[in-house]
C-alpha cells in the first residue's frame, strides 16, 4: 500500500523532489542562516534531493520568487530606510511592538500592517510636511523578516518556526520548508489557524496524497501564526489529567490501560469515571468512546480496556470539566508549545 501511495505522489509531483536527510532535529526557530550553503533562497525557490520511499510531500520544485512589495510589515521586522542624497538619514531600524519605526527629525512612523511602498510614502510625507526636505525620495527594504511566522511540527525533518515572506504560502511549501516529512509520517496534516476561517474545520485536516494527486496544491494556504502538524504513523495521543501528556507509538497490543501507564498515570484531579477515546474514522468523522471508568480498567476490567487504534486521542478530563467535542485540536493546544511568536490560540 505504501508503494502505491508513493507512486501516486511521485506521479502527481512530477519533477518535485524531496529532502534526502531523514534526521530529526530539535524544535527551533529557523531563518536564512540555518539553511545549508547550497540553498540560495527561501523555500519557494528551492530544489532538493530525490524523493524517498514514503510517498509523502517533501520539498517542492522552485516557484516564482515572492515580491517584497506584497509583504505586509509586522512588529519585529527590521527595515533599511534610505533617503536619496541624504546619507545621514539612512537607518536600519526594527519595527516596535506598536508597529512604529523611529527616524531622525520625524520621530515615530506607523508602518506595520502596510507594504514597504506604503512605508516609503508615509516617510516621504512626514519629511515634506515637516519642512525637512522639499522633494524627498525614500526607499524602504526588509533586511530581516521576523514579524510574520508559522510553525511546522510533528513528523517532519526540521520542525520549527519559519518566516512567511509573502501574505500566505501553500501547505506543501510550508512542509517543504521543514525539509519534508519523515519516513514514519502519516499521509495527512492538521492546520491550526491563528485566525480561523469562517466555515472551516478547526483544526483543518488535509489528506496530502489526495491534494497532490488532484494537483490542487494551492487549496490550503498557510498564514501568519498558523501551525502545521504532521502526525507520525502508528501514533496515539494522551492528554488531559495525566502526568505526561504527549504522542506515543502505537504497538500491536496497546490498550487504554497501557496508554495511561505510558503517560505516567492519571493525576489526582482526573475524573477517572469519564475517560473518553476520540477516534478518527476512515471517512474523517470523529467517534467518541465515552463513559470509560479508568479505575475499573486499571484494576483489570478487560472488557472496558479499549484497544487503541492509530491517531486515537485519549482524553482524561479534570473533575467537572467538559469532554464533549474534545479532539486533536485540544491535544495540539495542550501538548505542543510553539512559542510566543506563533501561539496556538
Amino acid at each position: 500500500m505504501r508503494g502505491i501511495v508513493a507512486g501516486i505522489v511521485a506521479g502527481g509531483l512530477l519533477a518535485a523532489s524531496w529532502c534526502a536527510s531523514a534526521a530529526e532535529v530539535p524544535f527551533k526557530k529557523h531563518d536564512e542562516s540555518d539553511k545549508p550553503a547550497s540553498r540560495t533562497g527561501p523555500a519557494e525557490n528551492q530544489r532538493s534531493a530525490p524523493m524517498p520511499s514514503s510517498g509523502l510531500p517533501g520539498p517542492l520544485p522552485a516557484a516564482p520568487p515572492a515580491s517584497e512589495g506584497d509583504y505586509i510589515l509586522a512588529p519585529k521586522d527590521q527595515v533599511l530606510v534610505q533617503v536619496f542624497g541624504q546619507e545621514d538619514l539612512t537607518r536600519t531600524v526594527r519595527i516596535d511592538q506598536d508597529g512604529n519605526i523611529v527616524l531622525p527629525m520625524i520621530g515615530a512612523v506607523p508602518v506595520a500592517g502596510g507594504t514597504v511602498v506604503e512605508a516609503q510614502q508615509k516617510i516621504e510625507a512626514a519629511l515634506k510636511q515637516g519642512g525637512f526636505l522639499l522633494n524627498p525620495r525614500v526607499t524602504v527594504s526588509v533586511s530581516e523578516y521576523q514579524g510574520r511566522q508559522y510553525a511546522v511540527v510533528g513528523a517532519v525533518n526540521q520542525p520549527g518556526t519559519y518566516t512567511l515572506k509573502t501574505r500566505q504560502t501553500p501547505l506543501l511549501t510550508a512542509i517543504s520548508e521543514a525539509r519534508g516529512v519523515r519516513e514514519n509520517a502519516e499521509p495527512a496534516a492538521y492546520v491550526v489557524r491563528a485566525k480561523p476561517h469562517p466555515g472551516e474545520a478547526q483544526p483543518l485536516q488535509v489528506d496530502l496524497v489526495t491534494m497532490v494527486k488532484s494537483g490542487d496544491t494551492n487549496s490550503v494556504m498557510i498564514e501568519p501564526g498558523d501551525v502545521v502538524y504532521v502526525p507520525e504513523e502508528n501514533t496515539f495521543y494522551v492528554t488531559g489529567e495525566v502526568e505526561k501528556r504527549g504522542a506515543f507509538t502505537l504497538k500491536r497490543d496497546t490498550t487504554l490501560s497501557k496508554a495511561i501507564t505510558e503517560a505516567g498515570g492519571a493525576t489526582k484531579r482526573a475524573a477517572s469515571d469519564r475517560v473518553t477515546v476520540v477516534r478518527t474514522l476512515p471517512s474523517g468523522e470523529k467517534k467518541e468512546i465515552t463513559g470509560i471508568n479508568l479505575d475499573a480498567v486499571m484494576k483489570g476490567d478487560h472488557k472496558a480496556d479499549v484497544k487503541l487504534q492509530a491517531q486515537d486521542v485519549v482524553v482524561v478530563p479534570a473533575d467537572g470539566a467538559k469532554v464533549a467535542g474534545y479532539n486533536i485540536l485540544d491535544f495540539l493546544r495542550g501538548v505542543f508549545s510553539i512559542g510566543a511568536s506563533v501561539p496556538i490560540r
